[in-house]
């Protein structure tokens, strides 16, 4: 921040002083990430002294950032007039391409109606509710500033959405990696569907002032402006879709009309589904009939078709592969038409093309994406997800450093810890990993899953046991880890020589196991789980017969899990040769030094040199199908 004759490369923030804290909230982010600011904090000192600094500092910045709200919309009059006419005035001696005007709107303020020079207009703006500054906008600040990037105009930052581009997405991933790589949309704001909302309603013939400020929003649309303030964080996980919920049930207590609170609410509940924090028929009942609601209501409306289409990949089925994916394709190809580049629509388009076998249709939409600043490094991490799961190896590494370069988050950073310990068994940047992992999603099904599986490999009982203390839940829904929380305790427990803690653990966790055998008792995985518990507690005879049973229904599509059950039962010439199997498959795993689950081998001569083999790259297999 200062107050003396800014350097070239400068940033002037001008704001009407109602504004004040936001646009010090704004200030202390572009200060923090190196930017040299022009804050003014005595626009009541005045004098002719002030008034020639002010002129030069705008005669000499590098950028202008007005800041726009209902305040600089009731000031017919103010100094942040002046210093707004002056900006327009230097905009006349400048070219097209010259970046130089950044508005930044931090309400619901309508640029159609704001009162501002042409000249504001004619760029892209910025929403930042009450100046809260996503790191994306300090850097392309900061890129704008080092370097010539080309016009503002098409480009789109911030958390909130400028009013023709898309919202920052960002969602939690589940332990199994085709099930990891979820994170679409994970972040999406509201600027869209406010202003869109506003424009429909407005008579065609309705004449509209510019001095005039922008009617208010209904109790119920605020609310809905709230719900998608909270999908819009990047840590989004089970707090904050139980916020925008309770947010959405609020708005639609206040208009049982509101077509965008019903789409809201369906988002929420297919996001509660896709990431499993509760995939629960509860849950797809609830995006299925509020998605349907907000169609009724305003079937033409952007929002009720968003989610419609969010339900039919998320909630619909086997994760978008059902019959459902067609009408969702249809509804997303329309909106694309509407609104090309809207970022939430590219992103579900993107998942529904990888659940539907296209990679390539979704590499090539993800990297449409990348070239968004506001959303690179979600594109990137999206994309380095679809390469990790077509077994992209090496590419899905290079997009994953490229996605943590741009901003490291939990999402990118557990796919770096994948591409290190599932290709090459690197326990050690795992662990430090985890570490940088934010405690709150350590807490979820998903962190605490992989944070203790992490422990287990590296035989680090206690710390995994401390994750576990942390979770509340019975059932970890995690993909390849899902499971009684018990259970996984049990192992735990047995690794650090606590027999009698694991044994306890073991009976709990089947106690669970039985529970959902009783709603689902042909389910493949809860009956692998009541198989390897009995195992545990010494009831062999009864695990071996239900171990068959579900290899018969899997027919040998998971032989690495075979041999997994294999091992445990002690018959380590079958486990050998189901491991060969496993490594004939795309499916192989390339940690077999060092997983516990194949300790009961090691002194096999036969598992010996197996590993001996793969040491030496004598067996082992293509990094691609």
């Amino acid at each position: 921040m200062s107050e003396s004759p800014s350097a070239p490369g400068a940033v002037f923030l001008s704001y009407a002083s109602q504004d004040a804290e936001a646009a010090k909230r704004l200030c202390d982010a572009l200060c923090a990430a190196g930017v040299e600011v022009w804050f003014d904090q005595s626009e009541l000192v005045g004098g002719d002294a002030w008034d020639q600094k002010i002129r030069r500092q705008i005669g000499a910045c590098a950028l202008f950032i007005p800041i726009i709200s209902t305040s600089t919309q009731a000031r017919a009059e103010g100094y942040f007039r002046l210093e707004w006419r002056l900006a327009d005035k230097r905009t006349e001696l400048m070219g097209r391409s010259k970046a130089f005007l950044l508005p930044v709107c931090v309400d619901d303020t309508r640029d159609r109606d704001a009162d501002v020079p042409d000249s504001f207009l004619a760029v892209q703006w910025t929403r930042l509710p009450g100046g809260e500054t996503p790191p994306a906008f300090a850097e392309r600040v900061r890129s704008l500033l080092s370097k010539d990037v080309g016009p503002v105009s098409d480009r789109s930052f911030g958390s909130f959405a400028p009013s023709e581009a898309g919202h920052r997405p960002a969602l939690p991933r589940k332990h199994k990696p085709w099930l990891l790589s979820i994170i679409v949309v994970l972040a999406i704001a509201v600027g869209i569907w406010l202003q869109r909302r506003n424009a429909e309603k407005t008579p065609a013939s309705a004449p509209v002032s510019a001095a005039v400020p922008a009617a208010p929003l209904s109790e119920a649309r605020q609310l809905v402006a709230k719900a998608w303030v909270q999908l819009n964080k990047t840590e989004l996980g089970r707090s904050e879709l139980e916020g925008a919920e309770e947010l959405c049930k609020q708005a639609l207590a206040r208009d049982p009309n509101e077509a965008d609170a019903w789409a809201a609410a369906a988002q929420v509940d297919a996001w509660f589904v896709y990431f499993g924090l509760q995939d629960t028929p509860e849950r797809r009942e609830g995006a299925r009939t509020k998605a349907n609601r907000a169609m009724q209501i305003d079937p033409a409306g952007y929002e009720p078709r968003l989610a419609q289409a969010a339900y039919l990949t998320r909630a619909w089925g086997n994760m978008g592969v059902s019959d459902g994916a067609p009408e969702a394709e249809r509804l997303l190809r329309e909106l694309l038409r509407e609104h090309p580049a809207e970022p939430r629509a590219l992103f579900t388009l993107a998942l529904l093309q990888r659940n539907t076998g296209r990679r390539k249709d979704a590499y090539a939409t993800l990297r449409q994406i990348t070239g968004n600043p506001a959303f690179a490094a979600l594109a990137w991490n999206e994309l380095g997800w679809a390469q990790y799961i077509a077994k992209d190896f090496a590419e899905a590494e290079a997009s994953a450093d490229r996605s943590i370069a741009l901003l490291p988050y939990w999402g990118n950073l557990s796919l770096k810890l994948y591409c290190g310990l599932f290709t090459r068994g690197d326990v050690d940047q795992a662990k430090r990993i985890i570490q940088q992992m934010p405690p709150a999603m350590l807490q979820e099904d998903y962190g605490a899953a992989l944070a203790t599986y992490v422990y287990y490999l590296r035989r680090e009982p206690a710390a995994g046991l401390r994750i576990l203390d942390n979770v509340p839940r019975d059932w970890l829904s995690s993909g390849g880890r899902s499971g009684p929380r018990a259970g996984f305790a049990g192992e735990l427990h047995e690794m650090a020589g606590h027999a009698a803690a694991a044994r306890a653990e073991y009976t709990a966790g089947l106690k669970v196991v039985e529970q959902r055998l009783a709603e689902k008792p042909s389910a493949p995985e809860l009956l692998r789980w009541k198989a390897s518990l009995l195992t545990h507690l010494g009831r062999r005879s009864e695990a071996e017969g239900l171990f068959r049973s579900v290899w018969e229904m899997e027919a040998g599509t998971n032989p690495m899990d075979e041999a997994f059950d294999l091992a445990l039962l002690d018959r380590p010439d079958e486990a050998v040769d189901a491991i060969k199997r496993a490594l004939l498959m795309p499916s192989g795993r390339y940690f077999l030094p060092i997983d516990p689950e194949f300790d009961p081998l090691r002194t096999n001569p036969r598992f010996q040199a197996l590993l001996a083999e793969l040491k030496h790259g004598e067996s082992k297999p293509e990094a691609k199908p």
